[in-house]
C-alpha cells in the first residue's frame, strides 16, 4: 500500500476557497467524490489546510495500491466529477492536475499504527 503525502501552495488569498472547495467535496459532492476515488483506486484521501512560516498549503495524505497509476488515471480523465476537482484545485493552488508537474513525493520516515503494534508485541 503507497501511503504519499502531497503538499501544494495556496495562492494568495485563496485560503476561503480552498475551505469551501472541501466543504462542497465533503457535503455536496461525495458520492461522486467515491465513485472517482474507486475507479481510479484510492483507498483513503485526507485533506488538509497547513500554515507554513510564509503561507498556506493544502496537505493530502492519500492511501492507494499504486499511486503512480491512480495520478495518471486522474490526469487523464475527462469525467466530469474529475474536471471539476482538477479545475477548483487549480484555481486554489495554480496546480493543474491535467497536465501535473514533475514532483518529488515526500519520503515516507516512519508509520505507526495500533493494529500493526499490538500485533508485533
Amino acid at each position: 500500500m503507497d501511503q504519499i503525502c502531497l503538499i501544494m501552495p495556496v495562492l494568495p488569498s485563496r485560503a476561503d476557497d480552498a475551505r469551501a472547495f472541501m466543504r462542497e467535496l465533503d457535503r455536496d459532492r461525495m458520492a461522486e467524490y467515491d465513485s472517482s476515488e474507486q475507479r481510479i483506486g484510492i483507498d483513503k484521501e485526507v485533506w488538509f489546510l497547513a500554515s507554513g512560516p510564509q503561507d498556506l498549503s493544502l496537505v493530502a495524505y492519500i492511501e492507494a495500491a499504486d499511486f503512480a497509476r491512480a495520478l495518471e488515471q486522474f490526469s487523464g480523465s475527462e469525467d466530469e466529477f474529475d474536471q471539476w476537482f482538477k479545475s477548483r484545485l487549480a484555481d486554489v493552488t495554480g496546480i493543474d492536475l491535467n497536465n501535473p508537474p514533475a514532483m518529488t513525493l515526500p519520503e515516507l520516515l516512519s508509520t505507526y499504527s495500533a493494529t500493526s503494534a499490538t500485533a508485533s508485541a
